[in-house]
């Protein structure tokens, strides 16, 4: 499977320049330049290899192109910050290549995902991510708009929206209750493709634990990101967990 190792190849690419190139960030201000190095380190040292560990597993057990869909939605999740959160710069054609490669990567790959066991625990689990985290970016925004003044967190990155929460709030949340309500039932959006979207999570989770410990070094806040990915893992090996025995798949309701 070529499409993960190209991928993971701009991926790659996306953060050495990110640590290499001097001028890459030299308009932005100094907490989000910090951020984004450390999602470089991070997408070189873990999520491009990740990749291309996933492209071989898949090849060998249907089961894997669930987590390897979830590694995709990740890659895009992350150029799209890259794209429009940070000024032009001399990566800008490359930001575009990697998040139309792995856009187009996922929508290739995302029918050939198959059942799986998903369930209340997958499904309770997805609603409860969604619900706290929709929260806690509600809790930032609601009181702002409601004073007419920008969220704090904009004054330090020197943006004019926060991309996370727009991404989060408009697709990203909302995807997670929505996959989880359908796993909980039973239904045949949930049985599939809860676990995409607990690989995305548990990738994401990691993704900012290592950016923080990259940024100050460990603190409760990295510790509670990596508790999250350990039990977004954890839940996605148990949804996962039929397709890795013979005879197993379950039956999916409608």
């Amino acid at each position: 499977m070529r499409t993960p190792i190209v991928v993971a190849i701009l991926l790659a690419l996306v953060s050495l320049g990110g640590l290499v190139v001097p001028d890459a960030y030299a308009r932005e201000t100094a907490a989000w330049t910090a951020q984004a190095i450390g999602q470089d380190w991070f997408d070189l040292v873990i999520a491009a290899p990740w990749l291309v560990v996933c492209g071989v597993m898949a090849r060998r057990r249907p089961t894997w192109k669930a987590i390897l869909a979830g590694a995709y939605a990740y890659t895009i999740y992350e150029l799209f910050i890259y794209a429009f959160g940070v000024h032009f710069n001399a990566l800008f054609l490359l930001y575009c290549a990697t998040l139309g490669s792995a856009s187009f990567a996922l929508i290739a790959l995302i029918g050939e995902v198959p059942a799986q066991r998903g369930g209340k625990l997958a499904g309770g689990f997805l609603v409860g991510i969604g619900a706290v985290f929709g929260l806690l970016w509600l809790a930032e925004d609601v009181p702002a708009l409601l004073h007419r003044t920008a969220p704090a967190s904009l004054d330090e990155t020197g943006l004019f929206t926060n991309p996370v929460h727009v991404i989060d709030l408009s697709f990203v949340l909302p995807l997670h209750v929505a996959i989880g309500i359908s796993a909980w039932r039973g239904g045949a959006l949930g049985t599939r493709y809860a676990p995409v979207v607990l690989s995305f999570g548990a990738l994401m989770a990691a993704s900012i634990g290592g950016m923080l410990v990259v940024m100050r070094g460990p603190g409760p806040v990295i510790a509670m990101m990596f508790v999250a990915a350990t039990a977004s893992a954890l839940v996605l090996i148990r949804a996962t967990l039929a397709t890795w025995r013979p005879n197993a798949m379950p039956s999916v309701s409608r």
